[in-house]
């Protein structure tokens, strides 16, 4: 014989509220109060570019190009990435307005690129991918203009760790 309570549909219905309720509060609230979340690190403070910068109009750029739709920004904390830096915290993005983070990767990771290649070489593969990688999917951006591709570059450089996570990184 059904319980009482399992016919009343009021009773189901808040009970389903509620817990959907604490489903939001869960993931809508309580990271306000996380102190990582809330606290700038030393890189997201690199990362906070002044407006009308050359990094600030790049990332401009690499967000209309559809950049990160192939490159994350997160170094996650698996072996694969281990050889990409330190592993990403949620501090390091306090200052993007649109995280940058994807959930997949089709390009490389480019978190920190702007300490693994030149300008110069960042420069030349956003005109010819292929030349660098044979086979690469990665389309031309020679149709950019020069101040775009200058800054584009600014950005990609500027995506490096800060001089006390690169020291913390070579301790591990």
């Amino acid at each position: 014989m059904a319980n009482q309570s399992e016919k009343n549909i009021g009773a189901l219905l808040g009970g389903a509220i509620a817990v959907f309720m604490i489903g939001i509060i869960g993931t809508c609230v309580l990271p306000f109060f996380d102190s990582s979340i809330n606290t700038p690190t030393a890189t997201a403070k690199l990362k906070n570019y002044l407006p009308n910068s050359a990094e600030a109009r790049g990332r401009v750029v690499y967000i209309k190009e559809g950049c990160y739709w192939c490159h994350s920004q997160s170094v996650r904390p698996v072996k694969a990435d281990s050889k990409l830096g330190p592993v990403s915290v949620p501090g390091d993005y306090y200052y993007d307005k649109i995280p940058l983070i994807m959930t997949q990767r089709t390009g490389p990771d480019l978190t920190w690129v702007g300490s693994r290649y030149s300008p110069e070489w960042q420069y030349e593969h956003l005109n010819n991918p292929q030349k660098f990688y044979n086979g690469s999917i990665m389309p031309k951006y020679n149709y950019l203009s020069e101040q775009d591709k200058k800054d584009l570059v600014a950005y990609l450089m500027s995506l490096k760790p800060a001089p006390a996570a690169k020291a913390g990184a070579a301790g591990r």
